[in-house]
């Protein structure tokens, strides 16, 4: 059955959903929308996704947005292939951790990152920069944040325990664009971060799945 993934190539969660299939091993056919064009926003788009968002994953009769649930549909639906993403299913007490460290990626460390690229993004794009009452705030928190996965990850070679899975890629689109806009002591002066990344950041799968993006940002 084919399987297509919508999405754009400056868009991280287009590259997080990109990444989970390439772990898979899996070539999809990829359309590309241009997001300044508001082409996310058409009608025949809208009724894949009604938020205009991308990514959207296709198969078939059957439609899935959110990069995170893409992932996790892809290690489910797909376990077979490859290494596995997530726990199994039957071991109550893996899927819990898994789903806590999934939760802390989303709560305590996009909900901050997130809205800081996007900022620098868009100022650098605009010829200006970000005022430091807006970065602040966010760089607090984060560093906060940050210093506490570093201690968990001085206990654990992964976000989630002993084996990468599916949260430390839910991690590395954001990581890597704060690489991107300068802000490379979040990660490489915490020395577990550090390690991890330097790990997780030589899989082929993620080397492969990052490359458009980082034709597209190699002028910042």
């Amino acid at each position: 059955m084919s399987i297509k993934l919508y999405g754009a190539v400056s868009s991280w969660n287009t590259l997080r959903a990109r990444h989970a299939l390439l772990e898979k091993g899996m070539t999809v056919e990829e359309i590309s929308l241009n997001l300044s064009a508001q082409e996310q926003k058409r009608p025949d788009y809208l009724a894949l996704n009604p938020f205009g968002k991308v990514p959207v994953l296709t198969e078939g009769d059957f439609t899935l947005f959110e990069s995170r649930a893409i992932a996790r549909y892809v290690a489910w639906k797909y376990s077979s292939l490859g290494k596995p993403l997530i726990p199994d299913v039957e071991n109550s007490r893996s899927i819990a951790l898994f789903e806590e460290a999934a939760s802390i990626e989303l709560t305590q460390f996009d909900h901050f990152a997130q809205p800081l690229v996007l900022k620098e993004i868009i100022a650098r794009f605009q010829g200006k920069v970000v005022p430091e009452d807006e970065i602040l705030p966010l760089l607090q928190t984060l560093n906060v944040n940050l210093d506490i996965i570093d201690r968990i990850l001085s206990k654990q070679s992964f976000m989630a325990g002993r084996q990468y899975s599916l949260v430390d890629g839910f991690y590395m689109p954001l990581l890597h664009m704060l690489l991107k806009v300068g802000y490379q002591g979040l990660i490489l002066e915490r020395k577990h971060l550090k390690h991890w990344w330097e790990t997780v950041s030589e899989r082929p799968a993620w080397k492969e799945a990052v490359q458009p993006l980082n034709n597209l940002y190699d002028t910042f």
